[in-house]
């Protein structure tokens, strides 16, 4: 598995990107106005991708393992359509992209992508997932139609593909280029990529705004952030963002982003309506700089930090940017939360077990048995 630099361990928070941990946002008209289509009420399942080649299910209302889905080779991200229906696995060994039906979790026929697939993002009206393609020379995203699981014509972007994230209306892919320092945005109504946007050096997270207005790119070389307005792709002034910049969350009101920064084990706010970081949190140690995620609950008020290094999960209240007691896990890494907000999973990265957080008393209820080496983790809607 690619490592944007050394201590930054995988690919699977990209999203930030969505962070990141890979879940595909509210039903949303898409480019041409089509509302998403209804779900039927189901359970809500997390899906953990294992270093085994597997994703195993857990059922959220009792905290059980169901029956491992075979899948590619080093499952490095996944995400998960608007209306919940199917999970898209990206398998980096392989160079696949496996759909599983959630509704019976069971696993269809692997999709071809191209060399080392990374990241992936699905529009809101959930009829095409961007793969990120991240093998040196490829520097490619692959657009999937979902209806009928078939791969489109690969789009060309920059050096060095990382991570994706898509607006809210979901006209407009960007793509962060880790190698070419720069972002590209793809017009996802022709699949065509617009002109490369400069950022800084060794970009690797990225994140939008609810309102769509601004992509925030997580610089992890240079200790910075770029904003980037959407409606006219030009950055702005880089905002200072500590010591190797890691992840990045914003809260559902879009007013102030979350980044983490593992070297000195910070958090900065940053007020997205003047793009000023404010003071840093102290949080995520004590511990080995180590990798970090970083997961805010939906009605906005605490953000989860998981820090592998001390392999603890600190809440910070985003009321007043402080954070509480580190809540002691057996290990920590990809962290998502449920829909109603009522519990934090985080994945062992280097381990065999999820860890639900109950978010009400910040109690760690008993570790699930996985597989081995969580590598991303997602949650339907």
């Amino acid at each position: 598995m690619r490592t944007p630099i050394i201590l930054a361990l995988g690919a699977a928070a990209a999203a930030g990107a969505l962070v990141w941990a890979a879940l595909a946002g509210p039903a949303a008209a898409g480019p041409a106005g089509a509302a998403s289509p209804a779900r039927a009420a189901q359970p809500v399942t997390v899906y953990a991708a294992s270093g085994s080649g597997t994703v195993i299910p857990i059922r959220a209302a009792t905290n059980t393992a169901l029956k491992a889905i075979k899948v590619g080779r080093l499952p490095a991200a996944i995400a998960i359509t608007a209306h919940g229906q199917t999970a898209y696995v990206v398998n980096e060994t392989s160079g696949t992209v496996t759909p599983i039906q959630t509704a019976t979790n069971t696993a269809g026929k692997p999709i071809k992508v191209g060399a080392s697939p990374l990241a992936i993002a699905i529009t809101p009206n959930g009829r095409t997932a961007y793969v990120v393609n991240g093998a040196a020379g490829s520097d490619t995203v692959t657009p999937i139609r979902t209806a009928t699981n078939t791969a489109g014509k690969p789009i060309r972007v920059g050096t060095g593909a990382f991570a994706i994230a898509i607006t809210p209306d979901g006209r407009t892919a960007y793509v962060v280029n880790q190698g070419s320092g720069t972002v590209t945005p793809i017009r996802t109504a022709t699949n065509t990529p617009g002109k490369a946007i400069k950022v800084g050096y060794l970009p690797a997270f990225i994140a939008i705004t609810p309102d769509g207005h601004t992509a925030y790119v997580v610089n992890e070389g240079s200790g910075t952030v770029t904003p980037i307005r959407t409606a006219t792709n030009t950055p702005g002034k880089a905002i200072k963002a500590g010591n190797n910049p890691t992840a990045i969350a914003i809260t559902p009101n879009g007013q102030t982003a979350y980044v983490a920064s593992i070297i000195g084990h910070t958090v900065i706010p940053i007020r997205t309506a003047t793009n000023t970081p404010g003071q840093p949190i102290s949080a995520g140690g004590p511990g080995s700089d180590a990798r970090e995620w970083i997961a805010i609950t939906p009605n906005g008020a605490t953000a989860y930090l998981a820090s592998l290094g001390s392999r603890t999960v600190t809440p910070i209240r985003t009321a007043t940017n402080t954070a509480g007691q580190p809540i002691k896990i057996g290990g920590a890494g990809p962290i998502a939360i449920t829909p109603n907000g009522a519990t934090a999973y985080v994945a062992n990265y280097l381990g065999r077990t999820v860890t639900p957080i109950r978010t009400a008393t910040g109690t760690a209820g008993p570790p699930i048995t996985v597989g081995d080496g969580i590598f991303a983790i997602a949650i339907t809607p």
